[in-house]
């Protein structure tokens, strides 16, 4: 009876947030656990949950996911609007449940944030849980990278039963094969030598220094250890053949249980063949071996997202962390006929008020644009300054988050591509929306 009485209170608060246009993503999973804490473990039963974490590519694995089960038409629902904490994913049952706390779907695909991760695996069993990759994120809020492999790993723990599908090529996320969960692994066969901002070089199992053989990006890549013996491995699914093209997406072929699938995505960069494959090893893992489900997919919102007009084109891409950062300075650069660069930096809380990461930042591919240079947002003159000690002189300072300014900056024509954090990704999305049309966030 709780349970009703708790889903009641929840909708009509959903209800009347709908009303006024607004997404209803948090507060109404935060009635409903006011009223029974434990609700998620109700709502979740007879649902077959995939739970996606780690530090980047959780938005586009999911959205990846939902593209596939849709093609396959497979109920589900996800928590569309990257609402991934306990609040959020509570919400989003809520959402797809019978009165009486039925789920109406098959599928419940889940983002959830790392920290988060604990307090979601104490209510629910999922069948899958992915985990994309560690790196460094928000220092003031998730720690060093070993605090964030530490409550991953508690998560998994509290879901003993789950499959985890890890990423072989991070030796952070394949420690968790030693956990007692069954394991899946995927990985990218590739050598892009990329060893500037490695993350980690230690053995998460005995602290001895890894060796490599290869590197893709980062500390990602087929290492192993000189002293235990730990090393990546040959990944269930893995990319092969890798093919990157400058603005177009890449190809690749996928290895999966000894049958290859050619496979192309129009989604830029490496890290989204790494989202691409993470996709197939859950689908995989769901007993869904169709891997060209996953194509045709277009990109989640904000990341690697496009606004157009007859005469405008806007490509918007969320960094929040080095790895991120750089990786998609890096994709920036290899795009052809940029007119401008925007890079927007907020401080406010779900940013993480420490902006250093800035710095461990590589922004040196960004030089070989010719194209003008704009800083925005709460911290735009920070960004401004560590533009400067890459050589490049940013043409206009915007400080604060009036849009107007922006948008009449990108309305002059041409294209234009946005590099900006969470929170000023999301204003400026809205912004954006606002001027070439597309839909809300959580829609």
């Amino acid at each position: 009876m709780l349970t009703v009485f708790a889903i009641l209170f929840a909708r009509l608060v959903s209800g009347f947030l709908r009303l006024f246009k607004r997404g209803a993503t948090t507060l109404p999973g935060r009635v409903a656990l006011f009223f029974k804490y434990d609700i998620l473990t109700v709502l979740s039963k007879r649902v077959r949950v995939i739970c996606v974490t780690g530090t980047n590519g959780k938005t586009t694995t999911c959205a990846l996911l939902e593209h596939a089960l849709k093609g396959a038409n497979r109920t589900y629902f996800i928590n569309k609007s990257g609402a991934n904490m306990l609040t959020g994913v509570t919400a989003a049952f809520v959402e797809n449940c019978s009165i009486l706390g039925r789920c109406r779907t098959e599928f419940a695909i889940l983002e959830c944030d790392e920290n988060s991760l604990p307090q979601i695996s104490r209510y629910l069993d999922a069948e899958v849980l992915a985990v994309t990759n560690i790196f460094r994120d928000q220092l003031d809020r998730y720690g060093e990278i070993s605090h964030t492999l530490d409550v991953i790993k508690a998560s998994a723990e509290n879901m003993s039963d789950s499959l985890l599908v890890i990423n072989a090529d991070c030796p952070l996320t394949n420690s968790l094969s030693k956990l007692e969960n069954p394991s899946l692994s995927f990985g990218v066969g590739a050598d892009f030598g990329e060893v500037s901002l490695l993350e980690t070089r230690y053995c998460p199992i005995c602290s001895a220094e890894l060796r490599y053989n290869s590197r893709v990006f980062s500390h990602l890549g087929k290492y192993s250890c000189p002293r235990c013996g730990f090393c990546r491995g040959v990944p269930e699914y893995e990319a092969r053949d890798v093919e990157l093209f400058a603005g177009e997406g890449s190809q690749f072929t996928v290895s999966a249980n000894g049958v290859s699938h050619p496979c192309k995505t129009s989604l830029g960069g490496v890290y989204n063949v790494y989202n691409f494959v993470c996709a197939a090893a859950v689908l995989g893992a769901v007993g869904i071996s169709d891997v060209s489900l996953l194509t045709g997919f277009s990109g989640a919102f904000g990341r690697m997202e496009t606004f157009s007009d007859n005469t405008c084109r806007v490509l918007l891409m969320l960094v929040k962390n080095p790895v991120g950062f750089s990786s998609c300075a890096a994709y920036a650069a290899s795009l052809k006929n940029v007119d401008r660069v925007l890079l927007a930096l907020n401080d406010n809380a779900a940013d993480g008020r420490d902006v250093s990461w800035i710095w461990d930042s590589e922004l040196d591919s960004l030089c070989s644009l010719k194209c003008d240079f704009y800083t925005f947002g709460v911290r735009a003159d920070d960004m401004t300054v560590r533009l400067k000690y890459n050589g490049i002189t940013v043409a206009d300072t915007l400080c604060g988050e009036d849009m107007s300014a922006l948008i009449h900056l990108v309305k002059q024509g041409g294209f234009s591509v946005i590099l900006a954090n969470y929170t000023a990704m999301m204003k400026l999305r809205r912004a954006l929306r606002r001027t070439f049309g597309g839909k809300e966030f959580w829609q």
